[in-house]
C-alpha cells in the first residue's frame, strides 16, 4: 500500500494576516490588467477574419487544375468534371475520424467502369474539428475553412451535404488559396489584437 504524503498548507505570520498581503498580491493583477485596452470584439456587430488555418465549417476543393498529383493517378477510376467535387471515394477521412458515423459516403459504378460520388453528408453534430479527415485526405479535397457560423434552429441543419461543400469550397478557394499559410494574415493584423509581442 502507497503512503500518500499531502503537503501543510504554510501559515500566514502576523503581518501578512493584518495587512491582508496575499489579497493585495492578487488585487495587483487585477488592477493592473483592468487599465489596459481590452481585446473582446462586439459580436456580432464586429467580426474577425480568422486565419486561413482555423478549424471552421468543412468543405471539398473542385477540379480546377490545382490538384496534386495523386488526383491526376486516380483519375483513371473516377468520373469527376471539372468544377465538381474532387472527392475520390477512398474513405480515408472516414477511417480517420474519432467519429466515423458523422459521415455518409456513397459512390455508384458507371457503366464505362469508372467510380462516381453521389453522396457525401457529414453531420457537424457530431464533428470535433479536429481536422484529422483533412490531414487524411490523398488529393486535398477536404479543407476546413474560415466560416464559423454554424448555428441552425434545428438539426437537420447541421448536416452538410456535397453541393453545398462544394460551393463553399469554391468560396474559400477564391478569397483565399494564394494567402501565406499562417497563423496571421500579416503582422500589422495582429499586433492590432495582441500589442507588439517582445521576443526574448
Amino acid at each position: 500500500m502507497v503512503k500518500v504524503k499531502y503537503l501543510e498548507r504554510p501559515k500566514l505570520t502576523y503581518k501578512e494576516r493584518i495587512f491582508f498581503l496575499d489579497f493585495i498580491r492578487g488585487m495587483k493583477v487585477t488592477i493592473k490588467n483592468f487599465f489596459r485596452k481590452t481585446i473582446t470584439t462586439a459580436y456580432p456587430y464586429e467580426k474577425l477574419t480568422p486565419p486561413k488555418r482555423f478549424r471552421g465549417t468543412h468543405a471539398h476543393r473542385v477540379r480546377d487544375g490545382k490538384e496534386p498529383p495523386s488526383f491526376n493517378v486516380l483519375l483513371k477510376f473516377m468520373e469527376i468534371n471539372e468544377g465538381e467535387s474532387r472527392c475520390v471515394a477512398c474513405y480515408m477521412c472516414q477511417q480517420a475520424c474519432p467519429m466515423p458515423t458523422l459521415f455518409r459516403i456513397e459512390a455508384e459504378q458507371l457503366p464505362n467502369g469508372k467510380k462516381r460520388v453521389t453522396r457525401f453528408d457529414m453531420n457537424l453534430l457530431n464533428c470535433l474539428y479536429c481536422g484529422l479527415c483533412v490531414d487524411a485526405c490523398p488529393v486535398d479535397c477536404i479543407i476546413m475553412t474560415d466560416q464559423y457560423e454554424g448555428a441552425s434552429y434545428d438539426r437537420k441543419g447541421c448536416v452538410i451535404h456535397l453541393d453545398d461543400m462544394s460551393e463553399r469550397g469554391k468560396d474559400f478557394d477564391n478569397r483565399r488559396y494564394n494567402e501565406p499559410d499562417r497563423i496571421w494574415i500579416d503582422d500589422k493584423n495582429r499586433e492590432k489584437l495582441w500589442g507588439q509581442i517582445e521576443w526574448t
